[in-house]
């Protein structure tokens, strides 16, 4: 597909009349589209309407599936084809860290697989993706209706709700549904007018993003030569412009994610109690941070930004209080959001859309309102565990170990493996019902806290003492640790015993700090300027 040409408009209305529908789904873009798709695939004989505001869907951040939300898009939505042509493969996750000793690409340090990914991954482009399973959702039956804005919802449980619609042309339809589904992203349409959206107490980041042209190919000439043998060639099979290349520093991530038409979507997330990018704009902001880390330099040496393209997100994460009640529910990021680091946005699309359409369908299959009460608060609590077990296991405080190569390796190896042996290889080895269980989401689910959340923080406090002794990032040049890459095989205990091997012997290291004190790293670190710490409390947000 051409990106220079609109996408075309699908299914619009042509009347006005006022109509019963069994869902209403707000929201057309990919989490509100696959609900309509799974609901028509599932009960063909559904009503349902799709009402997105947009007449064709904008650039959005460029995105990555993971593994669970690769399988959600290829195996039940069967994308494969579509994901094949107009969107890039994608091969895992990579990291480059820098130090005083770093100057360019080929001296820094590298983490990420040598081999090619054993699982289906893809660099979405998004507004492709969304206008094709809209047209999707249209073709297979439900009823689009596009320019629409939702104005006004009226939730009436058992009795049904009514949903007032504004068209382009101003007029105001109102419509009864059974189910209300509301995939309107971050404006969480009901959650807001709920009054059922809390922050995330102690996980102040924010986000700015870009897309550039002329982006440097890490496969191309410039970065890597023209000699095959060249072993900075030779170390690594796989390609690594086609990773999720992840440039990091010490409380802060840069993201550069390739799309099918040769720009490069650019972005910076950090933690706001440990730095302050530069600037009074966002792009001066995301220019500052990209220009003081030499990597980031050199991959945006002869680079322009698309004009008007830039975005920015203040306040990144959020949970909500329920999920799900009699006659509505929220799917996607309309449900909350944690961080963008480890892409986990679309897994969590990709659960909420596959539970919630199973509990619709059973609702509306006329499952006595007792039964389903339980079953909805049953869900709520175990969701809102996943959430926040997820958040304390994975993101808590995270970004202090971001731009430290001994702290960072280790974390990402064990993270790693543990979500293949946890959520990857039973939802493709079992059955598509795993996508039912989410992490965490189990009665007795301390077991898998406990540990993870023991050595994240044992690793972030290594990270902490490594920066307070001026050696943060000592290990920052020339690294390139050998693992094969991601499988459902063998690869994931291999990743974890490394991971493993590498925690004893940061502890090692750490334990020895305090016997003979090392000499602290000369010249510039790999940090930007710490916030003061009065400025980042008046900041961070406070428990709603």
């Amino acid at each position: 597909m051409n990106r220079t040409e609109k996408v075309p408009q699908v299914g619009q209305v042509s009347s006005p009349v006022p109509g019963e529908f069994d869902v209403v789904v707000i929201g057309g873009a990919i989490a509100g589209a696959s609900t309509a798709i799974l609901l028509r695939r599932r009960r063909p004989g559904l009503r349902v309407l799709v009402v997105e505001k947009s007449d064709a869907f904008d650039w959005k951040v460029g995105e990555s599936t993971v593994e669970i939300s690769a399988y959600f898009l290829t195996r039940v939505l069967k994308l494969y084809d579509h994901l094949s042509r107009e969107h890039l493969p994608k091969q895992a996750f990579r990291y480059w860290f820098h130090n005083e000793k770093v100057t360019c690409l080929r001296e820094a340090s590298e983490v990420g697989p040598t081999q090619l990914a054993r699982t289906p991954g893809f660099q979405l482009d998004r507004a492709v993706l969304d206008e094709h399973v809209l047209k999707l959702a249209a073709e297979e039956g439900s009823e689009v209706w596009r320019p629409a804005r939702v104005v006004d919802v009226s939730l009436g449980g058992e009795a049904g709700s009514s949903v007032t619609v504004e068209k382009a042309d101003g007029t105001r339809v109102t419509v009864r549904a059974k189910w209300v589904v509301d995939a309107s992203g971050r404006q969480a349409l009901l959650a807001r007018k709920r009054g059922g959206i809390r922050p995330v107490e102690g996980h102040p980041t924010s986000s700015i993003w870009v897309r550039y042209r002329g982006v440097k190919d890490l496969d191309g000439k410039e970065v890597v030569g023209t000699d095959p043998a060249d072993p900075f060639v030779r170390s690594v099979v796989a390609s690594r412009r086609l990773a999720t290349n992840h440039f990091t520093g010490w409380g802060y991530w840069v993201w550069f994610i390739p799309l099918r038409g040769g720009e490069t979507s650019v972005g910076l997330v950090w933690d706001t109690r440990l730095v302050r990018p530069e600037g009074s704009t966002p792009l001066e902001k995301l220019t500052s941070v990209l220009s003081a880390n030499p990597l980031t330099r050199e991959m945006l040496e002869n680079a322009e930004p698309v004009e008007g393209d830039c975005r920015y997100y203040g306040t990144l994460p959020y949970f909500l209080d329920r999920f799900i009640d009699h006659g509505w529910t929220c799917v996607g990021d309309a449900g909350g959001f944690l961080d963008p680091f480890y892409s986990p946005g679309l897994d969590q699309m990709s659960f909420s859309v596959h539970m919630r359409v199973e509990l619709i369908l059973k609702a509306l299959a006329g499952a006595p309102r007792e039964e389903m009460a339980k079953e909805y608060e049953d869900h709520n609590r175990k969701y809102a565990r996943f959430f926040e077990y997820f958040y304390e296991a994975i993101y808590r405080d995270k970004y202090h170990l971001m731009g430290d190569y001994d702290t960072m390796t280790t974390v990402f190896l064990m993270d790693t493996a543990l979500y293949y042996l946890v959520a990857v290889q039973p939802v493709y080895t079992e059955s598509a019902g795993r996508l039912g269980i989410p992490p965490y989401y189990g009665d007795g689910a301390e077991v898998g806290l406990v540990p993870m959340r023991f050595y994240q923080q044992r690793l972030v406090s290594i990270a902490k003492r490594k920066k307070a002794l001026g050696i943060y990032g000592n290990h920052n040049a020339g690294r390139r640790p050998g693992f094969v890459g991601f499988s459902l095989r063998s690869s994931a205990h291999v990743m974890l015993w490394h991971g493993l091997l590498r925690w004893w012997k940061a502890e090692l290291a750490n334990a020895l700090t305090y016997v003979w004190k090392p000499r602290p790293l000369e010249g510039p670190q790999p940090v930007l300027p710490p916030r003061p710490a009065e400025e980042a409390g008046a900041e961070a947000p406070a428990r709603g």
